[in-house]
């Protein structure tokens, strides 16, 4: 008789183990896309070189839980190679107002450099100086003040 039990009892034993592992990776796979980059961000603002070679794109990630840090990320793509480039993300701290250029100011310098001020509230302003050499890699330099 308890042979009779057994193949039963290891077939339930191993569907009981599958069903377990499925959920678990179905659940994993949730919390990732749940937290991902990607579904959290939008584009802020995107300023165009003067010579239109190059673009930079200011991006707002919002945080994946209630009252955590807002960030900002900055990309430069070369419309020339038609390469993109993420040079900063940096914390900004977010007043529960939306942002506006007030707090996010980008802009062209020069043909080959510009500036970006990041501006919160209640902190101290940060500012952002980007400096794309001829050959080579983009220099970014993130100082205290704009």
């Amino acid at each position: 008789m308890s042979s009779q039990r057994c193949p039963q009892w290891c077939a339930r034993q191993a569907y009981c183990a599958w069903r377990r592992c499925a959920v678990t990776l179905l659940l994993a796979a949730w919390i990732t896309t749940g937290c991902s980059e990607a579904s959290r961000t939008s584009v802020f603002e995107t300023a165009s070189s003067p010579h239109s070679d190059y673009t930079l794109t200011a991006y707002v990630i919002e945080p994946w839980f209630p009252h955590g840090p807002y960030h900002i990320a900055l990309e430069l793509h070369d419309q020339k190679a038609d390469t993109r480039e993420q040079l900063l993300k940096t914390e900004l701290a977010y007043d529960g107002v939306p942002f506006t250029k007030r707090n996010i100011g980008l802009r062209w310098t020069g043909e080959r450099s510009a500036f970006m001020c990041l501006s919160a509230t209640d902190r101290p302003d940060k500012g952002v100086q980007i400096t794309l050499p001829r050959t080579g890699a983009s220099r970014v330099v993130l100082r205290k003040g704009c």
